[in-house]
């Protein structure tokens, strides 16, 4: 033993070392950059969740096409924090048109809980799958999906009866029906309102109105483990949600009325027309980030 002290353990950086920090999470720009201070910026969330409500109310759509890029232009959001507030602003806009849709009876329950169970299974399974391929020609695959469904449904009037699933098979058809949800939420990024109601239509027989309403319940549990999900990764702008909330209130009560008025064959064909200008959209290519996996309120 000698008398010497132990040496002491090195330090990991030298004194007067300037230690680094992990870099901030990005904040939430809405006050900070939105053109025309606080009360323009509450007024273009407001307006941004109006486009949404009425997406949703309206036909059935989370409006995540339109309402992802003016988040990114008018409040200054980064691609994440737009992704992920949409989806928040989702669970208002999908929200009040169910209930609307559920007040004039137009949700069938059990319909909505055996396409919600199975894709609330298959969405992230088919996100992690869909990595290995190329985004661009699935979202091109999906979209000319998407515009068959929308001529069927357009000329539903002038095309022979098909039949429908049977009784028996109904529980089947609906579960392969939320498989098909989650693949097309894990896959393309948005949520499946663009299948949902044409396959309820085309194989259950029913009125556009009901399986729009449907459509729009089934959406729900999807809608709250993805709003969850982003939150807990920051990616949800907290400051703009009121703005988008009340937006997305008011227009999803007034799309869900209107879609209420409107004769079946007219909100069946403006569905189509819808359907037909989002498939061309991703034809064309649009949307394709392999970020956006959780995008689920378009």
């Amino acid at each position: 033993m000698s008398g010497r002290d132990p040496p002491k353990p090195a330090e990991p950086y030298a004194r007067g070392t300037r230690i680094p920090q992990p870099p901030p999470a990005p904040s939430c720009p809405v006050q900070e950059h939105a053109r025309g201070g606080i009360l323009g910026a509450g007024f273009r969330t407001f307006a941004i969740g109006v486009v949404a409500g009425i997406g949703g109310g309206l036909a059935s759509l989370g409006g995540g096409t339109l309402v992802i890029p003016l988040l990114m232009e008018w409040v200054r959001l980064t691609p994440l924090q737009a992704r992920g507030t949409a989806i928040a602003t989702a669970l208002f806009s999908a929200g009040m048109g169910a209930t609307t849709y559920a007040l004039h009876d137009q949700v069938q329950w059990t319909v909505v809980l055996w396409v919600a169970l199975p894709s609330m299974i298959v969405t992230p399974l088919a996100a992690a799958w869909s990595e290995r391929f190329c985004g661009e020609r699935l979202e091109a695959a999906f979209g000319v999906v998407v515009m068959v469904g929308a001529l069927l449904l357009i000329f539903k009037d002038f095309l022979p009866s098909a039949p429908t699933v049977p009784d028996p098979l109904r529980t089947a058809y609906l579960m392969a029906v939320g498989v098909v949800e989650g693949l097309v939420a894990g896959v393309v990024g948005i949520s499946g309102g663009p299948v949902l109601a044409p396959l309820f239509v085309l194989g259950l027989g029913m009125p556009q109105q009901l399986a729009q309403g449907c459509s729009l319940a089934a959406r729900l549990p999807a809608v709250i483990t993805g709003t969850w999900e982003n939150a807990r990764l920051g990616n949800v702008c907290w400051r703009a949600v009121p703005g988008l909330a009340l937006g997305a209130l008011v227009g999803a009560w007034a799309g869900s009325h209107a879609a209420l008025w409107l004769p079946e064959h007219a909100l069946r064909t403006l569905f189509g027309v819808l359907l037909l200008g989002l498939g061309l959209y991703y034809v064309r290519g649009g949307h394709a980030d392999p970020e956006r996996r959780d995008d689920v309120g378009g």
